[in-house]
């Protein structure tokens, strides 16, 4: 019997979602506990979860790795762990340190940013200046604006003139590059290098795109909120983070798609614990960048932050 039939011979459905406390009724539909849903879409098939809307379908590892925002591989390694007569796991390489190329911050640089995202340049520069999160530096042998953190964590770059990097190695053709040793668990921009904002509101985006869309946004805001990301829908927040959302405001700004409504349960589910107040507003029509870009930072506040 495989390593995936023992995990699923274990710990049947309904015992892996009392285990993960998901309430599943006996008969009939009901909501999602993996994206906010208003109108019941889900169904007990067998032993899976059917998501009739998305036409996801959720079997115990699954519903294990959505929940712990684990990759469906990690869910089976820790599930796996857990079986009769399986050892301590080995101990894991250390990972390899991160590198974060040198950063500067020219106007002119700031300036063709502004235009290549469609924003304002004042809300670059206060990325780049104010609260030292991006910057400008090379990258695969291009110009290109990196968003890190100050605990150099994780680092991002992505192209000065908008075109994808190069496939090299193991690497495909890819918009974003994700600079090697990083932690992509890692919310970027909660603790600025030149603002100790420590009692500021937080609103939660994803993606550096968003980030750079929120610096503009907190420009127009009244009362202020300090931009935070998470550099991709599919990773959890790092358990060391939490405490710096503690006795916080968060709002949280979830991606109309599905992975980005997945995303902002997963990230609510952490954060409920330790904010001081906790809600999820659903994006429409494109992500934070795509709508300031369209409708101006001061109307994106004014309908969706307001």
């Amino acid at each position: 019997m495989s390593t995936v039939d023992q995990i699923l011979d274990r710990w049947p459905l309904r015992s892996m979602c009392a285990r993960l406390n998901i309430s599943l009724p006996a008969r009939g539909k009901f909501c999602s506990p993996f994206r906010p849903d208003n109108n019941p879409s889900c169904e007990v098939w067998k032993e899976t979860i059917k998501d009739r809307s998305t036409g996801e379908t959720y079997d115990s590892i699954r519903c294990y790795a959505e929940i712990k925002g684990l990759s469906n591989s990690d869910a089976i390694k820790a599930l796996a762990a857990e079986l009769p007569g399986r050892g301590p796991r080995p101990t894991p390489t250390p990972p390899h340190k991160l590198v974060v190329p040198i950063l500067t911050g020219e106007r002119e640089k700031c300036a063709r940013l502004a235009e290549l995202r469609k924003l304002p340049e004042q809300a670059i520069q206060a990325a780049v200046v104010s609260l030292g999160v991006v910057g400008f530096g090379k990258s695969c042998g291009h110009d290109c604006w990196i968003i890190t953190d100050r605990h150099g964590r994780v680092a991002e770059s992505r192209r000065l003139d908008g075109k994808e990097f190069e496939a090299y190695g193991e690497h495909g053709e890819r918009k974003v590059h994700t600079i090697k040793g990083s932690s992509k668990k890692w919310p970027v921009g909660l603790t600025p290098k030149y603002r100790p904002l420590a009692d500021m509101p937080v609103v939660l985006g994803e993606g550096s795109p968003d980030y750079l869309a929120l610096c503009a946004v907190a420009l127009e805001t009244k009362p202020e909120f300090l931009p935070v990301v998470m550099l991709g829908s599919s990773f959890a927040i790092d358990a060391q983070a939490l405490p710096g959302f503690a006795g916080r405001a968060v709002t949280i700004l979830a991606h109309p798609d599905a992975a980005g409504q997945t995303a902002a349960v997963r990230w609510a589910r952490q954060l409920d614990p330790v904010a001081a107040s906790l809600r999820v507003l659903q994006l429409d029509g494109g992500d934070v960048n795509d709508l300031v870009s369209k409708m101006g930072a001061a109307e994106f506040s004014k309908e969706i932050l307001q």
